[in-house]
């Protein structure tokens, strides 16, 4: 026959771990909206002959009653509906509720994607003498999660990236 003592730590610890787990998810329950994400910055890091990396500072914004723990986010760029880079980062980082932040982004694209970006550049712009602004799509992920539990939000993100700047120096 099992001692009274044993019930009693069995069902302690069983406390305990319902408590533990059930605090864990309290955090992963559904958003009440979807984060906002755009593009804040794009900056050029390294060219290469196959390929070059830019730094995409996505802006973050949390429209919720509660902060966002941004485990990590992967992202694909197209500009002009033409793929043009992608990217994935581990960025650690807490949102607190009705805030936001900028998550930074390494994003790869291939040289061929870049001249016959190019390319459709010039032929757009050669009948016009002003630079066209050039849209843009991003799409991905952002991955939230506290402890070892994650939750997989996608996004969708267009805009317009303006090239007045470089139309000065013509």
């Amino acid at each position: 026959m099992l001692p009274l003592n044993f019930f009693k730590r069995r069902t302690w610890w069983m406390f305990v771990l319902f408590f533990l787990v059930t605090g864990g998810c309290a955090g992963m329950g559904p958003l009440q909206e979807k984060p906002k994400i755009s593009i804040a910055d794009i900056q050029v890091l390294e060219m290469k002959s196959m390929e070059a990396a830019f730094l995409v500072q996505l802006r973050v914004m949390n429209p919720n009653e509660v902060p966002l723990d941004i485990r990590g986010v992967d992202c694909d760029l197209e500009i002009d509906g033409r793929h043009f880079a992608q990217g994935i980062a581990s960025s650690p980082q807490k949102i607190p509720a009705y805030g936001t932040a900028l998550v930074p982004v390494n994003v790869y694209a291939s040289m061929m994607n870049m001249i016959s970006s190019v390319v459709g550049l010039i032929q757009a712009n050669n009948t016009s003498a002003a630079l066209q602004p050039l849209s843009y799509k991003l799409a991905g992920n952002i991955r939230l999660g506290t402890g070892g539990f994650t939750q997989k939000i996608p996004f969708e993100s267009t805009g317009e990236l303006s090239l007045q700047g470089l139309n000065a120096a013509q």
